[in-house]
Order: structure tokens, then C-alpha cells, then sequence
């Protein structure tokens, strides 16, 4: 999301009212971004807690660090600090205290079946693809490019 983000900020222009406050013109539309509150009118900074569009084209124009704009749940530290908890081994089977309505509790098999064959891969999809489609290849058209292409390459 970042790097879209960085992407698209390149078309805009910035404007300072402040210190922290920004107009920040995109395409026809103006967006009020504060950086000290981590707010902007397009509310995309607030909800993510990323930089938005926006603000990555103050971050830019002012050479900051886009990294003090992110929220702390982004961050490497935060996510290792998550496998931290330790997991204690469970006691033998027999003494487990489970309670009684757990154990009257009839546990049924889904009733969803997994279609036969095998699975579809899930791919992480380019950049470039995100922001434009696939791109259409043209090799099997004949063109005059292709076609003067064809009598270099017989001669």
C-alpha cells in the first residue's frame, strides 16, 4: 500500500498554510492535510494509519521519513513483539479439567466439500499490474512495424 501510495502522490502539488498544515491539489480536487495530527480530509491517513496519497507528497516535498508517519502496528519491532508470548505445553490428557457442557457439546464435520483437483495458486500481483490491468500482448498481430521487421530479418 505504501508503495501505491508513493506512486500516485507524484502528480500532486503542495501548498503550506502552516507549519504542519498542507493544501495538497490532486487533479482538479484540494485535500487539508495536518502532519502533526496524522489527518487528512481525504480520511484515508487516518483509517490505514498510513500515509495516504497525500501525504506522502508533503513527506516528499519536506524530505521526511515516511516511517515516523506510520503507525507503530507496521512496524517490524511491533509484529516480532507478537511471537514474544511464550506458549506453555499442555498436561497429560487425563489431567485436563474441561468443562461439563464442553463435553456434551456435539462437534460436527463442515458441510462444505473441497472441490476435486488441485487448487488454484494465489499470486501476489505486481505493482504495475494493480494500478493498470494485465497488459495485452500484440505479437500475433500483423503490423506494419512487425511487417517491416519481417522483410529486415528475410534479407
Amino acid at each position: 500500500m505504501l508503495s501505491i501510495n508513493e506512486y500516485l502522490c507524484l502528480r500532486m502539488t503542495v501548498e503550506p498554510s502552516t507549519e504542519f498544515v498542507y493544501t495538497v491539489h490532486d487533479g482538479g480536487r484540494r485535500f487539508i492535510l495536518n502532519l502533526n495530527s496524522k489527518t487528512c480530509s481525504c480520511r484515508m491517513f487516518q483509517l490505514d494509519e498510513i500515509p495516504c496519497p497525500h501525504a506522502w507528497a508533503v513527506i516528499k516535498k519536506k524530505n521526511l521519513v515516511a516511517d515516523d508517519y506510520c503507525s507503530d502496528l507496521f512496524k517490524p519491532e511491533t509484529v516480532l513483539k507478537t511471537y514474544d508470548v511464550p506458549v506453555d505445553p499442555l498436561p497429560d490428557e487425563r489431567e485436563w479439567n474441561v468443562p461439563k457442557n464442553i463435553l456434551e457439546e456435539v462437534v460436527l464435520p463442515p458441510r462444505y466439500k473441497r472441490p476435486p483437483g488441485r487448487p488454484k495458486k494465489r499470486r501476489d500481483k505486481p505493482l504495475s499490474e494493480l494500478l493498470f490491468g494485465k497488459s495485452v500482448h500484440a505479437c500475433a498481430l500483423w503490423t506494419p512495424w512487425a511487417q517491416y521487421v519481417h522483410v529486415v530479418l528475410s534479407l
